[in-house]
């Protein structure tokens, strides 16, 4: 009798065993955080911190991007007065013209998924975008700072690629 109760106990502890790792895997974070797993599932757009109440979050304000890149420059490229009023501006300017980009890609993106191509486009936007900036930074920085700038942004690029 004592082997029959300790097989019922023992089958009873798996079968628990399996449910709850399979609630865990659906629905509490397991295969990428949601239902259907690898994150995209209801769940994923609820704990990623990229939306807002299922919604993507818009982009951020062109201003503050501008004031925490002059103030990050300024700091790590030690610039002087007037090359922060120079920066200063410089990154308001491009902020807006990032942000104005963004809403235009989006327009042609409309609400289908994008291609392969037109995701190519788009960074191919961004890109010159960028590059067009850069150029007006080597004006304003003197060599050795136009040098730790780029090394510094090749850094991060290497970063976001992993």
């Amino acid at each position: 009798m004592m082997k029959h109760s300790k097989k019922i106990v023992l089958s009873t502890i798996f079968i628990l065993g399996c449910i709850l790792s399979s609630y865990a895997q659906y629905y509490g974070g397991g295969y990428g955080g949601g239902y259907g797993g690898y994150g995209r599932g209801y769940n994923s757009a609820f704990n990623n911190p990229g939306f807002d109440n299922g919604k993507p979050k818009p982009p951020p304000d062109p201003d503050e991007v501008a004031k925490e890149e002059t103030r990050i420059m300024v700091k790590k490229f030690k610039l002087d007065e007037e090359q922060e009023i120079l920066v200063s501006s410089l990154n308001e300017d491009y902020a807006y013209q990032r942000k104005d980009l963004y809403e235009l890609i989006k327009k042609e993106f409309g609400s289908t998924q994008p291609t392969p191509a037109q995701i190519a486009n788009a960074k191919e936007k961004m890109e010159a975008l960028e590059a067009k900036k850069d150029k007006e930074l080597e004006k304003i920085f003197t060599p050795e700072q136009f040098k730790a700038y780029q090394e510094v942004k090749a850094k991060a690029q290497k970063g976001k690629k992993k």
